[in-house]
This record gives structure tokens, sequence and C-alpha cells, in this order.
């Protein structure tokens, strides 16, 4: 074992050599983000077979449609939160830092439930019992999960890959089992939306207090505690119109087409989004070590991650977009008319994981003016797109906003990335 051990080692290291990369640091926090990944992902397809199967088209999209109507207003919470505890713990280490963000995240998400209520009182008096109902659990749980689910961000920082994915794999686990059983046992749409509340915020907060007794509290100074804030505002800020698009899919399917398209578009992304999740958790790998490079070392080899990963997102796409008609006809049988949307909405992951590659840059380093660039143009593109095709094309429309806005948004971020190096270097 130990041999076998050493082999893999020097192989790692002569890849580092040819690559560039930092191979060791990314085999040893990669497996566990890996062992992570396809757990959650595993059960995750399982509970969306489950629903598929069980759930008549329209209960299914009507499910999704709720969580998409409350997920649109998040952008309400302190959205940048999360990125800016994982940069404070890469660079200052400080304990305190989690405390702290938590404190200041659950004085001002509560307006998140303010809203939701409102909102709740709006469909109440339409009539509409159900949305008023699910909205009102929602406008509860979703602050308290968005605010102890920092927990995950702070390990990440602390580069604690393991306890990170394993508390971060006990979570979703939980909520995934609960709804699957859920849906076995009823087709209420409520009774499913209390489940995804409780299983959301009950465990992540097990798993905050766990942490602090791991890490125990040290002094945080004002000057941290100034520029957490500083930085997270800015962050939520630019936050805010990517929480908006990130559900406007989904409403606009809602709306000009229904709940059955909605569901049978939302089974077109169920793997794709999940791999792209995967290539995200991967990227927030990379922040802690982004920030101990200077912008010069990066420069040296960004255009070669950008070309790397480009490469692997479009291996990643072919092998999908080969097994994808296979998985449908055995487990969503009831939704074949979902896989050509699928096919093509996974040509998005050739530019996934240089987008994050991109993003983690930026925020590793505080680079705000391409923050804001890169955000806000990506965003307005995307919200004016969707509308604008989705209403035209229907699914189709949505989904090649998505590529629009995709390849858009590396060029343009590859252009404001040069700009940036070379004010650095003039600095």
């Amino acid at each position: 074992m130990q041999d076998i051990k050493q082999k893999l080692r020097l192989l790692l290291i002569r890849l580092q050599e040819y690559l560039h990369i930092d191979t060791l640091y990314l085999a040893k926090g990669g497996f566990w983000l890996s062992a992570s990944f396809f757990l959650t992902s595993i059960l995750s397809l399982v509970q969306v077979v489950i629903f598929a199967n069980v759930l008549p088209k329209e209960a299914y999209g009507t499910y999704k449609y709720i969580l998409a109507l409350a997920g649109s207003f998040a952008f309400i919470t302190w959205t940048g939160m999360n990125d800016a505890v994982t940069q404070a713990a890469a660079k200052d280490g400080s304990s305190a830092i989690l405390s702290y963000a938590v404190k200041v995240q659950l004085k001002w998400n509560f307006l998140f439930s303010v809203v939701m209520t409102g909102l709740s009182v709006y469909y109440f008096l339409n009539h509409n019992i159900l949305f008023a109902k699910s909205l009102f659990v929602l406008g509860l749980s979703f602050p308290l999960d968005a605010t102890f689910n920092t927990y995950g961000a702070f390990l990440a920082g602390k580069k604690d890959f393991r306890r990170a994915s394993l508390y971060c794999t006990v979570t979703p686990a939980i909520q995934l089992i609960a709804l699957g059983i859920g849906a076995l046992l009823t087709k209420d749409i409520f009774t499913l939306i209390v489940i995804y509340a409780l299983t959301g915020f009950l465990p992540n907060l097990f798993f905050y207090i766990r942490t602090m007794r791991l890490y125990k509290p040290e002094t945080v100074s004002e000057e941290q505690k100034t520029a957490l804030i500083h930085y997270s505002k800015h962050l939520s800020f630019v936050h805010i119109l990517s929480s908006i698009a990130q559900y406007v899919d989904k409403i606009v399917i809602f709306h000009y087409l229904g709940a059955i398209e909605l569901a049978v578009y939302g089974l077109a992304l169920a793997i794709p989004e999940r791999i792209r999740g995967y290539v995200k958790a991967m990227a927030s790998m990379l922040m802690p070590r982004l920030s101990e490079k200077t912008p010069e070392d990066i420069h040296e080899t960004f255009g070669t991650r950008i070309f790397q990963g480009m490469l692997v997102g479009a291996a990643i796409s072919a092998v999908y977009i080969l097994l994808a008609p296979t998985f449908y006809r055995i487990f969503l049988p009831k939704y074949l008319e979902s896989v050509f949307y699928s096919q093509v909405f996974s040509l998005t992951l050739i530019f996934a994981l240089p987008a994050n590659y991109i993003g983690g840059v930026f925020t590793a380093h505080k680079m705000l003016r391409p923050i804001y660039y890169s955000s806000l143009s990506a965003n307005v593109l995307k919200i004016l797109l969707y509308i604008i095709l989705g209403k035209a094309f229907g699914v189709w429309g949505v989904i090649a906003s998505l590529l629009i806005v995709y390849i858009t948004g590396i060029i343009y971020n590859f252009y404001l990335w040069e700009k940036e190096i070379k004010k650095h270097r003039i600095v």
C-alpha cells in the first residue's frame, strides 16, 4: 500500500512539472471534494428520478417554480459573505471571522423573511393558498440556511477540505433522502416544501456549532471586521443581479409555457447543473492558493489555465452527450423530450471551469472593478436574453441565452484581466 502511495505521489509530481499545477494540493483537496460530489450526485439523481416518476409533471413544475420564486429574492440576504469569509480565513486565518460573519448575517437576513411574508400575504389575498403557505415557510428557513452554511466557506479558507467535504456532504444527503422518502409517501407539494425547508437549515446549524467547537474563537480585530464587511458588501451588491438571473429562466418558462414545460426544462438541466456545481466547488478549493500568489505569478499561466479548463469541459460535455439518451431512457422515460435540451445545454460545461477560475482570481485578490463589470454585464445580458428569447422561442431561447452569456463572458473577462494586470504593473 505504501509503495502504491509513493508511486502515485511521484506521478503527481511529474504531472506538476508538466502542467505547472500544484497537483499534490489538488489531489489532497480534490479527493474529498470528488468523494462529496459523487455521493451527493448519486443521492440527488435518486431524488430527481423519484420526483420525476412519482409526481405528475404539473406538480413537479409547480414545486420547482415555488423554489425558484423564493430563490429569486435571495439577493436580499448577505450573499457575498461566504466568498469574503473564505478569502479572509485564507489570508488572516482568524477563527473569529466565522462567528462574526454569522452575527452580521443574522441581523441582516431577516429582511428576506419580511419580503417573503409580504409576498405570502399577496398570494393569500389572491386565494393561492399553496403559494402563500410555501413562501411563508421558505421565508423563515432560507435566511437561517444561508447564514449557518458559512461554516463551509470558512473551512475552505482554512484548507480543511476533509472536514468541509464531510459536513457539506451530510447536509444535502439528509435533505435529499428526506425529500425522496417524502415524495414516495405523499404528492402534496406543501409537505415537500416543509421537508425541504427543515432539512436545509437544521443540519447547517448543527455543523456550524460543531465547527465553532473545533475552531475556538479568537479575538477578531476591528481592522479585520471592517475589511470583511467592506468586501462582503461589494460582493453582495454584485450578487444582486446574479441571484435574480439564477432563477429568471424558470420564472419565464413557468409564466409563458406553464408548469409542465418547466418540469421538462428542470429535468434537462438536472445532470449538467450538478456537474457545474462540482466545477464551482473545485474552483473554491483554488481560492486559498490564488490568494497566496501575486497577480504577476497568475498572469504567467492565465491563458494556459483557461485553455486547459475548456479542454476538460469539452471532454466532459462530449461524454455526457453520448450517455444522456441511455440515462433518460432507463431512469426518466416520462421526460425523453428533455434529452436534446440537456445535450445542447451541456455545451455550457466547456466554459464553466474557465469562468469559475477567472472569478476566483478576481475574488481572491479583491479586484472589485472587474468583479463589478463582469457580474453586472453578464447578468444584465442574461436577464434580457431570458425575457426576449425565452418569450420568443421558449426553452430553446433560454438555452441559447445561456450559451451566448458564457461565450461572451469568457471573452469579456479575459479582456478585463488584461486591463487589470496592465494597471497593476503600472502601479
